[in-house]
């Protein structure tokens, strides 16, 4: 595949954009959402997209000019589209002055990135950059930074142009601000305070949120492109049908025409980003690791059996949603149930399982705090919480590091208690048939 023989669907444009993190889920989000603004307002606004360690994505995407598919199912249709709105790529841990040389040219007036809760190597309870994180440390040092926050720095260093937006896709709470105060720690822990005040003048953060289901590419989602279109493409992303994106309306040096797409633009992301976090990201997390225990694989499997699916309906409607009461957030729990059981999109559940300690403080711990707060007792988010610690064979002292308030609830501390004790003495099943 290449651009000679594939009809461009967008025009020939520069490149405006750079995104870290050249995974599945910014080939089947951002760069679509991209492709689709550029379709109905044209303008330089291509993507470089840049892989962090893993050549394997960059590699296809370098031999088919590329270009990728992206596969959007639903339970009963799906539908392939060809992406060509990023326009070049790279690898970080190979290419670090190409990656500062893009983040400097004026012409790139955006900074995507979607690199996991993990990535931005920050104290999920106090939101400051690790110092004593290692990679953090040798990228303070001075090495070709390895770390997003060190390559941002590097190549806001070297921009000699003001105006540029940093945008993180990735589920974090207030994820703008996160990333302006890390780009701040990160210059005061490498010496430089002139840069820090530089950066907070000339470069807007918006906080954003992304929702989309977008599963690890399989060897049969290959198998399947290649059947249709009489190519293999190692690029290929798969995702559901719905495609969500709301950002905060704060841009430096413009933007493409996402509104076009259908990205929505706020001015206060909080409500948004709290019923992301809580109703989908905390229902995933909340069946996933109940479901694991139980010997289930993937969400459709988890949602379609009924002890589930009357657990996370009740989980929805009488805690983490009615947590969302205060924002006048609507909570439509069938359609959320809809997408979890999609049978067309296997999401497997040990990917979504990683890393739960930094997922769970704002899909689970907070609404779980506000609910004790209220006079409600969160039992179905303990049974969630006691699934995630005999899952990762952790005790609670893991959750109350994340937030510590919580250690001073009586009732918190016997809700979590009773559950555990519930998981030890019955089976998940059986546990669920009884709440």
């Amino acid at each position: 595949m290449s651009r000679s023989t594939y009809p461009a669907a967008v025009a020939p444009a520069g490149v405006g954009i750079v995104h870290l993190g050249l995974g599945a889920f910014h080939r089947a989000h951002q760069a679509v959402f991209t492709q689709e603004a550029m379709l109905a307002e044209p303008g330089d606004w291509a993507i470089c997209a840049v892989g962090q360690r893993n050549p394997a994505v960059r590699d296809a995407m370098s031999t088919q000019d590329c270009l990728f598919t992206v596969t959007e199912r639903d339970a009963e249709h799906e539908d392939m589209r060809v992406v060509d709105s990023v326009r070049d790529v790279l690898l970080a841990s190979e290419q670090p002055d190409r990656v500062t040389a893009a983040l400097a040219d004026p012409a790139t007036r955006i900074v995507t990135t979607t690199v996991t809760e993990a990535g931005y190597r920050h104290d999920p309870a106090t939101g400051r950059l690790r110092a004593d994180d290692p990679e953090v440390a040798a990228d303070v040092a001075g090495r070709p930074p390895r770390t997003v926050i060190g390559q941002l720095v590097r190549g806001l260093k070297a921009r000699e142009h003001s105006g540029l937006t940093v945008v993180s896709c990735d589920n974090l709470p207030d994820n703008g601000r996160l990333v302006a105060g890390l780009l701040r720690d990160f210059c005061v822990l490498s010496g430089q305070p002139e840069l820090a005040e530089r950066i907070a003048g000339q470069v807007r953060c918006p906080s954003t949120v992304v929702d989309q289901i977008v599963p690890a590419t399989t060897e049969q989602d290959i198998a399947k492109v290649a059947s249709r279109l009489g190519f293999i493409d190692r690029a290929a992303a798969v995702g559901e049908t719905y495609r969500q994106w709301v950002i905060e309306d704060d841009f430096a040096a413009g933007r493409p025409a996402w509104d076009k797409a259908g990205v929505r633009l706020v001015a206060d992301i909080a409500p948004h980003q709290a019923a992301k976090l809580r109703l989908v990201n905390g229902t995933h997390s909340a069946l996933t690791y109940l479901g694991l225990l139980a010997g289930c694989t993937s969400t459709s499997e988890v949602a379609t059996r009924p002890e589930f699916a009357r657990y996370a309906e009740r989980l929805i409607r009488e805690e983490t949603g009615a947590s969302l009461a205060r924002l006048g957030i609507p909570v439509d729990i069938g359609a959320l149930l809809t997408r979890l059981a999609n049978p067309r999109i296997t999401h497997r559940l040990t990917q979504i399982a990683t890393d739960g300690v930094r997922k769970l403080p704002q899909r689970l711990l907070d609404p779980a705090a506000e609910l004790i707060e209220s006079g409600v007792e969160p039992r179905m988010i303990c049974l969630a919480l006691a699934g995630f610690l005999r899952h990762e064979g952790e005790t609670p002292d893991c959750l109350f590091a994340a937030r510590p308030a919580l250690r001073e609830s009586r009732v918190f501390g016997e809700l979590l208690a009773d559950a555990i004790h519930r998981l030890d003495r019955n089976d998940v099943l059986t546990t669920l048939r009884g709440i």
